[in-house]
């Protein structure tokens, strides 16, 4: 029964470990994670909304903003925009109250050192922690908690 329950622990924290790896990797390769993007009746797209602390949030995107292009590259449908990886996007040129606006897209910011490394940092703690009392509970022979 002992080794069941510590074979059901280490797997649940292997799989957390993969759902985390993943849930990271998304957040922080998409472009607009945060964002959602709809076509105007100009054919435009425009952002209809942002999500606070989102990788859209600290790269600089607003509500409103219309879409002109993406490393140079026009932007003509709301689908164009999740095709680019957040890491190859060098920048985004937006129209904002009539101007243009050219943001550099920075994901290593201080906004996402909160949303992603600190978190992370405290989920490799627990994960230690889970691993530690395994190892005791082994030692003395006790079922997993």
């Amino acid at each position: 029964m002992k080794a069941w329950y510590n074979k059901v622990s280490i797997f649940l924290i292997l799989v957390s470990l993969v759902y985390v790896t993943y849930l990271t990797y998304i957040s922080s390769s998409k472009l607009l994670v945060g964002a959602a993007v709809a076509e105007n009746q100009d054919n435009e797209v425009v952002i209809t909304n942002i999500e606070e602390f989102s990788t859209a949030y600290y790269s600089g995107i607003q509500k409103g903003d219309v879409i002109k292009s993406i490393n140079n590259h026009k932007v003509k449908r709301p689908l164009e925009v999740q095709k680019y990886n957040s890491n190859h996007v060098s920048s985004i040129v937006v129209e904002r109250d009539g101007e243009k606006v050219k943001i550099k897209p920075d994901l290593m910011n201080d906004g996402n050192f909160t949303t992603f490394v600190i978190p992370l940092i405290f989920y490799i703690a627990c994960l230690f922690c889970c691993f530690f009392i395994l190892k005791i509970n082994e030692s003395k022979k006790l079922l997993s908690a």
